[in-house]
């Protein structure tokens, strides 16, 4: 196993350094863009029967970036090691081409509002680029027989694969509702499903989108944890939530270990759990579960008098404890689970800190600006 890190790790390091620095330098010309045409959420307008809690007029396409320093990072990491993609190529080139559509009807969603059941079937279209390439979800775990596997009928993997790659995507939109959250939470879960990824020869596939997934994440960190310059919006998103659904069943669900089929439901839980008990309040209180409240995770901890950073926080400590049990159930080594916790700690904490050192500087320097009393 160690030489399978080893062999990824240049790979893996080049993916990740190219997708946070691509996102980190585009970002502020995204935001300039957006501005100039509009393409803004206004805080505390009226959304759905809620309200969105952010403060003031922020830029809401950083899909853009995010989706540039992907993309970025996948050629890089094809050129620098092209023989650790090769068992699977096809698939991969599935997962960008449904990764583009669904930034394409996120980005338009963005800015003129897409009817929801034309935003589903974009995304049931995405999903299954990835069934008809050979993504998808083949059998599940026996815990009561004799074989480790029950392999279901073809029919039974396409719906559930779709079922799983639409419900994740939604379900990774519905966190996107506090500055730095999704961001964070896309980088922990990336991370924690790369060290899952590295145990396993034929994965270079799964190890490069992770890999550019968590670059990306924490490079759009930089600017987007509280108070956020712009937000990733429906098209950041639905990628996000898109890729992490297709590789956990593209790398890490596939794999021998029995056990290690939960390693992806426990590392991408917090999504699911949150979208899960929002459709049942909803649902309970006959209202569509479609359309946007004030009902979710982080609304409840911020109704529980929690700033929107403790919010986040609170919630990224989740993920990462999340995290940690589902690498800790594919058998992780310690040593490269700690890593992983430690790793994720730190770079969050980095970018997290640059984005408040930056808010620090402007408030000092508008508070000796001219009108202030200075000299």
């Amino acid at each position: 196993m160690s030489g399978l890190i080893v062999e990824y790790v240049p790979f893996a390091f080049a993916a990740f350094l190219v997708a946070m620095l691509t996102v980190g330098i585009l970002v502020p010309r995204v935001i300039i863009f957006a501005l100039r045409v509009r393409a803004v959420q206004v805080g505390g307008a009226h959304h759905g029967l809620g309200r969105r809690m952010h403060d003031g007029v922020v830029p809401n396409i950083g899909g853009i970036a995010i989706l540039a320093g992907f993309l970025m990072a996948l050629v890089v990491g094809s050129v620098i090691g092209p023989s650790l993609i090769d068992a699977y190529r096809v698939e991969l080139l599935a997962i960008v081409l449904g990764g583009c559509l669904m930034v394409l009807v996120g980005f338009i969603d963005d800015i003129w509002e897409v009817p929801a059941a034309m935003r589903l079937a974009t995304q049931f279209l995405a999903a299954g680029i990835l069934v008809v390439n050979g993504v998808r979800i083949e059998f599940f775990t026996n815990y009561f027989g004799s074989s480790s596997y029950v392999f279901m009928p073809e029919l039974v993997a396409v719906a559930v694969t779709l079922l799983w790659v639409v419900g994740f995507t939604n379900a990774f939109n519905f966190v996107d509702g506090v500055d730095g959250l999704s961001s964070g939470i896309a980088a922990i879960a990336s991370m924690s499903l790369l060290a899952v990824a590295l145990q396993f020869a034929d994965r270079g596939a799964s190890v490069l989108l992770l890999a550019a997934i968590a670059g990306a994440a924490l490079g759009f960190l930089r600017h987007n944890f509280n108070p956020a310059t712009i937000t990733m919006g429906d098209s950041g998103a639905y990628l996000l939530g898109y890729v992490l659904a297709a590789v956990s069943v593209l790398g890490a669900l596939k794999v021998t270990a029995a056990v290690t089929v939960a390693a992806p439901i426990l590392i991408l839980g917090l999504p699911v759990l949150n979208i899960t008990q929002v459709t049942l309040r909803r649902l309970r209180r006959g209202q569509n579960p479609s359309l946007a409240s004030n009902d979710h995770l982080h609304d409840l901890l911020r109704q529980r008098r929690a700033s929107p950073r403790v919010t986040v926080l609170v919630l990224w400590g989740a993920t990462l404890v999340l995290g940690a049990l589902g690498m800790f159930l594919s058998q992780t080594p310690p040593v490269l689970l700690i890593a992983t916790v430690v790793a994720a700690v730190l770079l969050i904490a980095l970018v997290s800190f640059l984005r408040l050192a930056e808010v620090d500087r402007e408030t000092r320097l508008g508070a000796t600006g001219p009108g202030t009393g200075g000299p």
